[in-house]
């Protein structure tokens, strides 16, 4: 589906496969510039992201084309607000696939919610207001 309105995205669509999160942390690493600019945000993001003591899972997991030249991301969202961007293609060798991890602001998680028509959670909805307001959308 286009997204009118945001010149980010040229289309976004679910992503039909399950990714568990924890295999994804055990197996892949980061790409170069996810490495060098983002490992403390990582590691906080792997912290803050336990539920009862586990890495809460991904809630849905988007393909999103924004026209880039490294190929399509996939934008995988856990229950707790926290986003996982992904190079498709080299999830697919779980080779160096992490580009980078969000703390999400409420409208960058729900657009894609809004995308492909389904409703926005609720749980979600408030743990990315809370990362917003103890500003850790810009960690």
């Amino acid at each position: 589906m286009s997204i009118d309105g945001n010149v980010n995205f040229k289309s976004v669509e679910l992503f039909d496969e399950e990714i568990d999160i924890n295999a994804l942390i055990r197996n892949c690493d980061f790409t170069e510039h996810a490495f060098s600019e983002r490992t403390e945000r990582f590691r906080k993001a792997l912290e803050l992201n336990k539920t009862d003591g586990r890495q809460a899972s991904f809630d849905r997991i988007f393909r999103v084309d924004k026209g880039h030249k490294g190929g399509i991301e996939l934008h995988c969202v856990t229950k707790n607000g926290i986003i996982f961007i992904l190079n498709e293609e080299k999830f697919r060798g779980w080779e160096n696939c992490i580009v980078t991890v969000l703390f999400a602001r409420v409208n960058q998680a729900k657009r894609l919610y809004d995308a492909v028509n389904i409703d926005f959670p609720e749980p979600i909805r408030k743990k990315c207001a809370e990362w917003a307001m103890r500003g850790l959308n810009h960690y």
